[in-house]
Parts: structure tokens; C-alpha cells; sequence
């Protein structure tokens, strides 16, 4: 019992002695912020007095002493509540002097440290903050509120420089800093309720995404992209040029089967806002198809989601009629081919390969006549021949109406077609022009 009675005495002894020491620290802690905020005071007062006369650097230089004194004041903890309104508001004026210093450099265009203009910026914002809730307002002729209406405006009117900043780290590929400042930006409001209705940037948010997004990937920053995308997406001049980049990151990161996925996703959701990406994603496919082997159907499965979802995609239809082709099913592509031609009808592609679908297939048969034994089936396989021959006349007429002045096109199997048929005249018009 004893022992444990010594035991609490002497945890009371030691409480009492921390208590103390407590005491003693906060006590001195009070004063050295009560001589930086002084000293503080001092340099913001010298400055005040030949703002009109000193330099730029002559002005940075000695904010600089006085905002490491307040900052050291305020970071201690160790100023009175009742003190804080006006500590913070010597932080503020300092910091403005020099952010209207380093403004009035870049007009002169002279260069300047782009991170600190940043740094003070930061300290400015919260400075003015800081003011703003520690000050108590005072009403009447003599009070202080129209004064702190004005500090709040200053706050407002600051989310314009944090965009200033982005675009002199942007400039000067300080990428993290240009995207800390994109991001303060954006989030404005919500960092500085207090001036939440007055805070009109002169960009869209959807804008200021935009542009931090393309920041985030000239600075090779992949998760900054992925995570400012659905934003910057909402930029509708840029909305494009942000799919396609976003995209391409994922090529330029290595990852393939991400872009194959993310643009499938895309492409099938809605076809017709997408149609240059589905016939990129066709070639990706058929040349994963041609490395895989004769099995693979990665394509076609691929263009046959896209129709199912809008039958009136032109490149589905001729991606798959070049499957086929490719697989010599002359017929199916045909008939693709033929969609094709629904779908645009000057499409010159589309014509000419429906008439080379039924060129292949006379020729294929052609070269199988000569092996038939039986000579009326011979004779008749001959006739069918020429009737394909025939048949793909119009489509490569119809090909040369698309492209009149490029026979290079379309006047040999012409030609072709039109001497099998007996049609001598027109075969001598294409020799002319090839």
C-alpha cells in the first residue's frame, strides 16, 4: 500500500513540474511572437512608407525578412486569439507588395522566380483568410467593416492569379506547381467559402481542367490526367482534342490493351461521335487478328457490337467486307460492300470493291474451266464466267463516277470486263486512258 502511495505522489509531483514547464515555454513562446509580430510590423510600416519610391527587388527583399518573422509568429501557436486578426493582416499586406512587385516585373517583362510567386500567392490567400475570421467586425462611421468587405474582395479577386501562376510553371515546367495552382483554381469556392458568391474566375472551371489536363501531359503526369479527364472532357471546344490525347497517353505509357479497351468502350457506347476511332480500332485489330491466326475474330466481333448498336456505321460495314474479302467469301463482302454504298453513295471504295467482289469470283471460276472435262459443264461455267464479269460492270462504272479523273482507278478491270463481254468500243476507250 505504501509503495503504491509514494508511487502517485510522485506522478503528481511530476504533473505538477510539466505543468510548469509548460507554463514557462508558452510564456516565452508569447513573447518571441510577440517581438517577431512587432519587428513584422516594423518592416511592413518601412515599406508602407516608400512604396512609391523603392524598387521591385528593394520591396521583395524586405517582405521577405518581415514574412519570415510573422510566419515564425504565426506558426508558433503562441499568439493571443484576439491578436491573430492583425498578424495575419501584416502577412497580407507584405504578400500583396510583392505579388504586385513580381506582376509589375513580367509587364517589364523581366524574368521571375516562378515558385515563389506561387509560395506568396499561397501566403496571401491565407493571409487574407486568416484576417477575415480573426478580426472582429465593427459597424458605424468609424468601424472596420467596409474595410474587411474590401480584403474579401482582394481574397475573391485572387483565384485569377492562381491561374497567372499555373501558366508561369506551365511555362516554365515546374508541372507539379503549374497543377497545384490549376487545382487551387478550380476549387476556389470550396477553399475559401468566404468568398464563395464574389470568386468569378475569368475561365470555366471546365476550361481551367482543360488546361491542367494538357499540363498534366506535357509533364508525362498519366494519374493527373486520368483523374482531371472526366472535367476537362466537359470543355466542349476541346472535348476532342482531350479524347485524343487521353488516349494516346495510354500508347505513350505502353499500355495498348488500355487504349484498345478504353476507345472500344467508347466507340461502341456511341458510334457516330466516334467514327474516326472505329476505323482505328479496326487496324489495331486486324493486325491483332493477323498475329494470332486464321481463328481470330477480334475485328470482327468488334464491328459487329458497333453495328448492333447503330446499323449505319459506314467503316463497320467495310471492315467487315474487307474480312471477308481478305477470306475470299466474295459474296459476303459483297453484300457489305453493298451497305456500304447505302450508306454513302459516292463512296468510290465501296463501288469499286463490289465490283471487284464479282471480278475475283468470275476470275476464280475462270481458271477453273480449263480442269472440267465435261464439256457442256465447261461451256456453262465459261458463261458464268462472263454473266460475273458482266455484273460487276456497273459497280466499277459506278466507281468511275466517284472518281472521274483518276482512271488509274478503275479503267483496267474495266477494260477487262467490257473485252470479256464483247464489248470492244469501250475496251479500246480504256486503253486510251491508262
Amino acid at each position: 500500500m505504501k509503495k503504491t502511495i509514494i508511487s502517485m505522489a510522485l506522478l503528481l509531483s511530476v504533473g505538477t513540474i510539466m505543468g510548469q514547464v509548460d507554463k514557462a515555454a508558452l510564456k516565452q513562446a508569447q513573447k518571441e511572437a510577440k517581438v517577431q509580430m512587432s519587428e513584422a510590423q516594423k518592416i511592413n510600416e518601412a515599406i508602407t512608407a516608400r512604396i512609391n519610391e523603392a524598387t521591385e527587388d528593394e520591396i521583395i527583399s524586405e517582405c521577405k525578412k518581415g514574412q519570415a518573422l510573422i510566419r515564425k509568429a504565426i506558426k508558433s501557436e503562441a499568439i493571443p486569439e484576439n491578436k491573430l486578426g492583425e498578424a495575419y493582416k501584416i502577412s497580407a499586406d507584405m504578400a500583396n507588395y510583392v505579388n504586385t512587385s513580381l506582376l509589375k516585373k513580367t509587364e517589364k517583362q523581366q524574368a521571375i522566380d516562378t515558385l515563389f510567386f506561387l509560395s506568396n500567392l499561397k501566403v496571401m490567400t491565407s493571409a487574407l483568410q486568416g484576417e477575415a475570421k480573426y478580426t472582429k467586425v465593427t459597424k458605424g462611421e468609424a468601424g472596420n467593416e467596409k474595410y474587411l468587405k474590401g480584403r474579401l474582395f482582394n481574397l475573391a479577386q485572387c483565384g485569377n492569379f492562381y491561374l497567372y501562376a499555373a501558366q508561369l510553371c506551365g511555362e516554365s515546367k515546374r508541372y507539379d506547381k503549374a497543377l497545384e495552382a490549376f487545382e487551387i483554381a478550380m476549387n476556389y469556392s470550396t477553399l475559401y467559402p468566404e468568398v464563395a458568391e464574389q470568386a468569378k474566375l475569368s475561365i470555366p472551371n471546365d476550361k481551367i481542367a482543360y488546361h491542367a489536363f494538357h499540363i498534366a501531359h506535357e509533364g508525362k503526369k498519366y494519374d493527373k490526367m486520368s483523374e482531371l479527364y472526366d472535367r476537362a472532357v466537359q470543355y466542349a471546344d476541346g472535348a476532342e482534342i482531350t479524347k485524343q490525347v487521353m488516349l494516346e497517353s495510354y500508347r505513350e505509357c505502353g499500355d495498348t490493351l488500355t487504349w484498345a479497351n478504353k476507345i472500344r468502350e467508347m466507340t461502341v457506347k456511341d458510334p457516330k461521335a466516334n467514327e474516326s476511332y472505329i476505323q482505328m480500332l479496326i487496324g489495331y485489330y486486324l493486325r491483332k487478328d493477323k498475329e494470332a491466326g486464321a481463328e481470330s475474330s477480334l475485328m470482327m466481333q468488334y464491328v459487329d457490337d458497333i453495328i448492333a448498336t447503330d446499323p449505319n456505321i459506314l467503316m463497320a460495314h467495310y471492315g467487315k467486307a474487307h474480312k471477308y474479302f481478305e477470306q475470299e467469301k466474295y459474296e459476303e463482302a459483297f453484300a457489305e460492300y453493298q451497305k456500304c454504298t447505302e450508306i454513302k453513295s459516292d463512296y468510290y471504295d465501296a463501288w469499286y470493291q463490289c465490283g471487284l467482289c464479282k471480278y475475283k469470283k468470275a476470275l476464280a471460276m475462270n481458271a477453273t474451266v480449263s480442269s472440267i472435262k465435261d464439256q457442256t459443264l465447261a461451256k456453262k461455267t465459261l458463261e458464268m464466267t462472263k454473266e460475273l464479269f458482266g455484273e460487276a460492270i456497273p459497280f466499277f462504272e459506278k466507281a468511275r463516277e466517284c472518281a472521274p479523273d483518276e482512271p488509274q482507278k478503275w479503267a483496267y478491270e474495266l477494260r477487262q470486263c467490257y473485252n470479256v463481254t464483247g464489248q470492244k468500243e469501250k475496251a479500246e476507250e480504256m486503253d486510251k486512258l491508262m
